[in-house]
């Protein structure tokens, strides 16, 4: 009998669509968003901060602010930032950058106002 549940889940196991992990469809919406910046060239403007609020409550993507300069306890930059600091850093400071994922999706830098950044997340 044991033999056959074996065979029976195998074949079962089979039949279920092949998952791929670590690969994003990047075709929807962004499912995070970044605003990187240099805390020595300015702060975060004040209509940053309200949208990446409006992000995290209205679309609900999760919305973050990154230092530029940010590490962690070994030295290195988070790895949930990485992506998003390149090519943040490729664009120029400030920028703020939506992801899928780790994948990054769309950089728009120096955004001038609240709607520029809510723009900039699709």
């Amino acid at each position: 009998m044991r033999p056959f549940l074996l065979i029976a889940a195998g074949l079962l196991l089979l039949t279920l669509p092949r998952v791929e992990w670590g690969r994003v469809d990047t075709s929807g919406s962004a499912t995070a968003a970044v605003y990187v910046y240099e805390k020595d060239a300015g702060g975060v403007p004040p209509f940053v901060a309200v949208a990446v609020n409006r992000l995290n409550r209205e679309r609900k993507v999760v919305a973050t602010l990154f230092e530029d300069d940010t590490t962690d306890g070994t030295g290195d930059v988070p790895e949930q930032y990485r992506a998003a600091l390149d090519a943040a850093r490729k664009a120029g400071l400030p920028a703020i950058v939506a992801m899928a994922g780790r994948t990054v999706l769309r950089v728009t830098p120096r955004p001038a106002s609240e709607s520029a950044v809510m723009e900039a997340v699709p």
